[in-house]
């Protein structure tokens, strides 16, 4: 770039922000933020492998945290409370799971 295009590059930019972001990337970061979810492409499974996860590894956080919480009032109620900490996170995931699938079989 020449002295002359630098001034005048100069010149023309002197008004902005140099730190702002351009106006392309604003548009585009609008567009996704309000863009839609796009809906899944296969068919609902009711026990996809995610799901498990999700099942398992709460069942297991909740339990553990119902069982320290209730370990004060000694050790065998403190297991009957952490399995039932466990089992309300799994009755709860499972029934959401269930009208998630009643959800997904009306649409289509």
């Amino acid at each position: 770039m020449s002295r002359a295009e630098r001034r005048a590059y100069k010149r023309m930019t002197k008004s902005q922000d140099p730190y702002a972001v351009p106006a392309a990337a604003k548009r585009g970061r609008a567009a996704t933020r309000t863009a839609r979810r796009a809906q899944p492409a296969g068919p609902f499974v009711f026990w996809s492998p995610r799901f498990m996860t999700w099942l398992v590894g709460g069942a297991i956080a909740a339990g553990l945290l119902a069982f320290s919480v209730s370990w004060p009032s000694g050790l065998p109620m403190a297991l009957w409370v952490g399995l039932g900490g466990a089992a309300a996170w799994a009755g709860l995931v499972v029934g959401l799971r269930f009208l998630q699938g009643r959800r997904a079989a009306s649409r289509s």
